[in-house]
């Protein structure tokens, strides 16, 4: 580790006893949130639709609150919430909070997260849609994609299909458009940012506290991030487009992997038009 990259780490962990009194006593009040709010998603959302489809909202919320993201949104339009399918890059596992905490989006995600502990439960708690990732299945994900988008409801996918470095946008993967090929439906593309630090701009050095990509271990790093003091990510609204528009998923694919990454390599150059 450079001296250079040093310096910025301990300007980055250097916190107070109190901002560690702080944080605790949120994770406390969280804990008690977050226990209310699943017993009665629990206890009422099968009477109550609306309670079950909100909870992900508001626990995503929260989660923003006790982490202390401030989320900057940006040439979003009366058009946005129109779309049917959400799309963006994907940077870290703090991309759905940040993503999901507007309006109830259903987050398609690999189906071994099912059975992981809490995030297992949690994951379904929200809804999610959960796909085995394999030439064999593939018709059945794609269609089961289809059901819950025909139904009017809102899906969320990362065409990725893992996280960056956040250096750059990975190359999209075109299954990830399989059940909206030949349909109409529309997109609603996203790029996310994330900005600053407690205050300090993000730089390549400062980058991987918040992107979690490649054989990290996400304790150390949850627990890093989780001594931030502040976080600000930008989520920028791109022009929304219509799927029968596109003659098969790979032109369709290309077309937004391109738009995102224009975007988002403007956005870290610092040349966004505002």
């Amino acid at each position: 580790m450079s001296v250079k990259e040093n310096s910025y780490l301990s300007s980055i962990y250097n916190l107070s006893l109190i901002d560690n009194l702080i944080f605790y006593s949120k994770f406390v009040l969280f804990t008690v949130a977050s226990a209310l709010l699943i017993s009665s998603s629990i206890l009422f959302g099968k009477i109550i639709p609306l309670i079950e489809k909100w909870f992900p909202v508001f626990f995503h919320k929260m989660l923003l609150w006790l982490l202390s993201i401030e989320v900057e949104i940006i040439r979003e339009s009366n058009r946005s919430r129109q779309g049917n399918l959400f799309i963006s890059n994907h940077l870290s596992y703090l991309d759905i909070p940040i993503l999901g905490s507007k309006f109830p989006l259903r987050f398609v995600a690999k189906s071994e997260i099912e059975s992981w502990p809490l995030f297992g439960f949690l994951a379904k708690k929200g809804r999610s849609i959960f796909i085995r990732r394999n030439k064999t299945d593939s018709f059945n994900q794609k269609n089961k994609i289809l059901d819950v988008l025909s139904s009017g409801e809102k899906v969320f996918i990362f065409p990725e299909g893992t996280t960056s470095d956040g250096n750059r946008v990975l190359e999209f993967k075109s299954s990830s458009f399989s059940s909206v090929e030949n349909q109409d439906f529309i997109i609603q593309p996203l790029v996310i940012v994330y900005s600053d630090l407690n205050g300090i701009p993000i730089n390549r050095w400062l980058r991987p506290i918040i992107a979690w990509y490649g054989d990290m271990d996400f304790k150390p790093h949850l627990l890093k991030l989780a001594g931030l003091k502040s976080i600000k990510a930008l989520v920028i609204y791109l022009d929304p487009i219509k799927t029968k528009n596109f003659e098969n998923r790979k032109d369709l694919s290309n077309y937004l992997e391109n738009k995102i990454r224009k975007v988002y390599s403007s956005a870290l150059s610092k040349k966004l038009a505002k």
